[in-house]
Order: structure tokens, then C-alpha cells, then sequence
């Protein structure tokens, strides 16, 4: 496993980084949902459909949480950006024994009130077009070694050009709990959440 080694200097320009970036190539980055201000530590499950993905989450962490940033990265895709460990980024291997090790490094994280951890449970880039998700494993394992489960935070990212040049990036949120999902998976409750953010969104730009 490759663990993370935050480097003051690599989050700071990490963070400047992504925001010029989404300034530049986005209209706009347009919230429909209230985030929340979790006093503990937070874990975010967001759909993962491109290189953009995680530049979202860090924009969001310093609009919203000033949470220490922290996300989960397949390790063959780490190996060839090591300097992402730089900036919160460790590293897991599925199919592999030391995954039992970077899944409870994530539970660890998510000890400390003031971290948070973005993970992609879908376990690679989807396209946008995909509606339905189906959850790795490790999700849950993380959320069962926790004493003290961490607030949660669904993410929804949806792009839209209309008649622009440069699109808009549309974020729908949701925070559930135990009483939220009762007994459902927590695969099934994202996917209600993100098919009731696509109904929302489609409802509001019908013309």
C-alpha cells in the first residue's frame, strides 16, 4: 500500500490548483443542495465518471468543510502520480491481500474529527451516462470497523453545456444516516440519491 504524506506546500498549490482549474474550464461549479458543517470526521462517496472528479471534492473540502483531504486511488494509477500522496492520496490493490490493510487505514482515518475521505465505491470511471451503480466491498468493511461512524456525504456531479462554450458543473448533496437507510445497503441508498438528483436536475432544465 501506498500511504498518504501530506505535504504542506503540495496541498496548498494541490488546492489553489483545482480551483483556477474548474475556474478555467467551467462556467460554474452550482450547488442545489445545502452542504452540511460535520464537526467530525466525513466520509463522501461521490460517482466517479472523469479526470475531474476528485478537483470537485477538494473545491468543495475548502468551500465547505477545512477538513484535512483524503481520497482512496486504485495503486496502479498512484504509481504513475506519486506526487497525489503528496496531497492526501493512498493507494489500494483489489484482489489483493493488502487491501485487508488499506481498508483498515481508511477506517484509522476516519478516527480524527478533523479528516475527511473521498471514496469512489464503484471501483473505476464510469460514464457519465451511467445511472445505476454497483459498490465495491470495501465501503462497507470501512463503516463496520468504525466505533464512531463518520458523517456521510453523497455526492452527485452532473455536467451540462446547454448553449454554452463551457459547461456547467451541477452538484446535488445529501447526508444520511442510520435512520436514513434503516436497512438497506448503503449501495442501494446512493443509488436512490443519485436517480432522485437526476429527476430533480431533469425536471429543472425541462423546457
Amino acid at each position: 500500500m501506498i500511504a498518504e504524506k501530506h505535504n504542506p506546500l503540495v496541498v496548498n498549490f494541490f488546492n489553489h490548483y483545482s480551483r483556477w482549474m474548474i475556474k478555467w474550464h467551467f462556467r460554474e461549479l452550482r450547488y442545489h443542495s445545502p452542504m452540511p458543517a460535520p464537526k467530525g470526521p466525513l466520509l463522501v462517496i461521490a460517482n466517479h465518471f472523469s479526470w475531474w472528479d476528485g478537483f470537485f471534492t477538494v473545491t468543495h473540502n475548502h468551500r465547505h468543510f477545512q477538513k484535512t483531504f483524503h481520497v482512496m486511488m486504485l495503486e496502479d494509477q498512484l504509481k504513475k502520480r506519486k506526487w497525489l500522496a503528496k496531497a492526501g492520496a493512498f493507494s489500494i490493490r483489489k484482489g489483493n491481500r493488502s487491501a485487508i490493510h488499506s481498508l483498515k487505514y481508511a477506517a484509522q482515518i476516519l478516527t480524527d474529527p478533523s479528516n475527511m475521505l473521498l471514496m469512489f465505491p464503484q471501483g473505476s470511471i464510469q460514464s457519465h451516462h451511467q445511472h445505476q451503480f454497483s459498490f465495491e466491498k470495501g465501503i462497507e468493511k470501512i463503516l463496520n470497523q468504525s466505533k464512531n461512524p463518520p458523517a456521510l456525504l453523497f455526492l452527485a456531479h452532473l455536467i451540462d453545456y446547454h448553449a454554452q462554450r463551457k459547461p456547467v458543473a451541477h452538484v446535488y448533496a445529501s447526508s444520511p444516516n442510520q435512520t436514513t437507510y434503516g436497512d438497506s445497503t448503503l449501495e442501494s441508498c446512493y443509488n436512490d440519491f443519485f436517480n432522485s438528483s437526476l429527476d430533480k436536475h431533469l425536471k429543472h432544465f425541462r423546457p
